[in-house]
């Protein structure tokens, strides 16, 4: 058995963490202590090696034979270069027959995902792409604080200096859930004595 450091990816907070590996399974994820954001791990995080082991995780890409909506979709296992040349020839078909333009793409929210690590390549490939259609799933996280602002202001919020703040206003926001490392914070503002306010919908 052996303990690994590291981090949670399983969303933007990056939670430190001791990974247990067990004859090459990952068999448990614990706080590191010792990190900026290690004084706790999420039940998503602690759930890694379930999530990591799972038998219905897909390990390889599959090419559907069977037309959507038939009872078997006949998903049979392909290579990743066969999966990344059908889908780059899609691409350009679609780029060259109807324009950049006529392509979206689409990212899950950084705050309860692991795309966040993968944000900036998805938004290098739609640029190089051409397509000016590129949807966020911000509304769910970061719209208000780094979109409004910057109309509004000129510039994004950095995060909240939460652990020396006195009141601490929540407005749909739940740190707990999509940003633990900001909710430690926050516990730490609140047992010097911060007040928090939390403000969503009943």
């Amino acid at each position: 058995m052996a303990e690994k450091i590291g981090f949670c990816s399983l969303c933007r907070s990056r939670c430190g963490t001791i990974n247990v590996v067990e004859a090459g399974r990952l068999v448990e994820v614990r706080p590191a202590r010792g990190h900026p954001t290690g004084q706790a791990v999420c039940p998503k995080g602690r759930a890694a090696p379930e999530i990591a082991h799972s038998a219905h995780r897909l390990t390889h890409p599959l090419r559907r034979t069977n037309a959507k909506g038939a009872s078997d979709p006949g998903w049979v296992k392909i290579s990743w270069d066969e999966a990344l040349g059908e889908i780059a020839a899609k691409l350009n078909f679609y780029r060259d027959t109807y324009g950049a333009e006529a392509v979206a793409f689409a990212l899950t929210s950084q705050s309860s995902s692991p795309i966040s690590d993968s944000t900036d390549w998805i938004q290098r490939l739609l640029r190089l792409y051409g397509s000016p259609n590129n949807c966020f799933a911000v509304e769910l996280c970061n719209w208000h604080k780094d979109y409004g602002h910057a109309f509004t202001y000129g510039t994004g919020l950095s995060s909240p200096d939460y652990r020396n703040a006195d009141l601490i206003v929540l407005w749909g926001h739940n740190p707990a859930n999509s940003w633990l490392a900001q909710a430690d914070a926050i516990g730490e503002a609140r047992l010097r004595g911060a007040r928090v306010v939390s403000i969503d919908r009943a």
